[in-house]
């Protein structure tokens, strides 16, 4: 009754401590979507407000990732890089870093990550690497890929194999914070139980990976459709 509130509901995350949770909210064709957040304060969820830095209606704000040290939030914006423009631009990756118990001015992560086609759902391992979606204009369907977090800086994404870009389509991977497995939502007609389910890819330690798994019924359904999973920090 706090986060299913009758919109499109999805892509949670929380703070390590898991007394913060951060989940978006849109309507039909994401003309509105915000990120919206609730505190634990003496056992009492507090009512959703919407978060400091997804508050101007003319942008989305969408698939929020909070790093495991809690230091930083990453997530999906078409806010303009330029600011003298107030333009939506195309969906890049953004950061905010956290500031007592509030958040900094939204940055973008910028290139090699962000280019002028669309970046999306950000997901982090316990040393930062970060997976995310990329969606190019033009092409058929959406590939996943990994950036390595080198000295504060992202390096060259490098698109992850036919493991883990599964299926006809597939997008908004999950990854575990050792690296030791990926959820990822994908599209195979021909072992689907609802149109787009959840397999598990894990990794070997050579940083090969394994043939996708599907989650099964329980977890994936057979009138609805599986897109942004989510694993809390303490698993």
């Amino acid at each position: 009754g706090i986060v299913s509130d009758g919109l499109d509901n999805r892509d949670i995350t929380m703070k390590p401590d898991g007394k913060e949770l951060y989940f978006c909210v849109s309507n039909k064709g994401f003309v509105f979507a915000t990120i919206l957040y609730v505190r634990l304060l003496d056992d009492i969820w507090t009512k959703p407000e919407v978060a400091s830095f997804a508050q101007d209606p003319r942008y989305i704000y969408f698939e929020p990732c909070i790093s495991h040290d809690g230091s930083r939030m990453l997530f999906l914006s078409n806010m303009p890089k330029d600011p003298a423009s107030a333009d939506p631009a195309d969906e890049d990756i953004w950061c905010v870093d956290r500031i007592g118990h509030g958040w900094s001015e939204p940055y973008n992560i910028g290139p090699p990550v962000n280019t002028p086609d669309q970046e999306y759902f950000p997901s982090l391992t316990k040393d930062n690497t970060l997976y995310f979606t990329r969606s190019v204009r033009g092409e058929p369907g959406s590939t996943i890929y990994r950036s390595k977090y080198i000295n504060g800086t992202y390096k060259e994404p490098e698109k992850l194999p036919e493991q883990v870009n599964c299926g006809q389509d597939r997008f908004n991977a999950f990854v575990a914070a050792d690296e030791s497995f990926v959820i990822v939502p994908a599209v195979f007609p021909e072992k689907t139980i609802g149109g787009c389910d959840y397999y598990v890819v894990f990794r070997n330690e050579d940083d090969t990976w394994n043939e996708p798994v599907n989650l099964g019924d329980k977890i994936n359904s057979r009138t609805g459709q599986e897109w942004s999973p989510y694993v809390t920090p303490d698993g």
